[in-house]
């Protein structure tokens, strides 16, 4: 294999079509190099039972900023206008006004060279598996719990988020994004709420 084929491959750029806050990829070559070579996105099917791959907002983010993917306006094809990455930011947004945050946590797990997977929901937005692992066959090491300026942590659900850490036998960790946008990350290792209530029950 020669240097230029190599250089092609990894700049190669795959149409995706936008439903609502997700990317559909239904190229079979997109869904090799994003899924397969670089752990990006969720293969399903489609309604003709054709393997798909679901792209999250933040992995829509990633891919646009490294200009891999192609995001028609309107899904118009025929229109020359494509989002960039500004444009797909604010676009995106108005699902999760948290995003840009939640992004800068993404992006800079996987500079760390983490593999980076969605969460459980429910404030768990990431799983990060360890340098190497494999997310098809390996647990998660550690779930993510994002929590920003703004929007105050509920005690009771620091405490469940600790409890499924632990019964799961993964680490919690609470990230949050400073004012100069630098990830800041804390380990939670053990986390319990202590209810009086109970204890002055007769």
């Amino acid at each position: 294999m020669n240097g230029t084929s190599n250089e092609k491959a990894e700049k190669a750029q795959f149409e995706g079509i936008i439903e609502d806050e997700n990317v559909i990829i239904s190229d079979k070559e997109g869904i090799e190099e994003f899924y397969n070579n670089s752990y990006i996105g969720t293969l399903d099917k489609n309604s003709e039972n054709k393997e798909i791959l679901v792209l999250s907002p933040v992995e829509v983010l990633l891919l646009c900023e490294r200009n891999r993917i192609l995001l028609y306006l309107d899904n118009n094809k025929e229109d020359i206008n494509l989002y960039d990455f500004e444009g797909i930011l604010t676009y995106l947004t108005q699902f999760d006004d948290r995003l840009w945050q939640k992004y800068i946590i993404y992006m800079d797990l996987r500079k760390r060279g983490y593999i980076v997977r969605a969460g459980y929901g429910e404030g768990i937005d990431f799983r990060v598996y360890k340098r190497g692992a494999d997310f098809e066959k390996d647990s998660a090491k550690f779930l993510i719990y994002p929590v920003f300026e703004g929007y105050p942590i509920d005690l009771k659900d620091l405490d469940k988020m600790s409890r499924v850490a632990m019964s799961s036998r993964k680490d919690l960790v609470v990230a949050t994004v400073d004012r100069l946008s630098k990830p800041i990350y804390y380990s939670v290792n053990k986390f319990e709420i202590m209810n009086k209530v109970e204890k002055d029950e007769e």
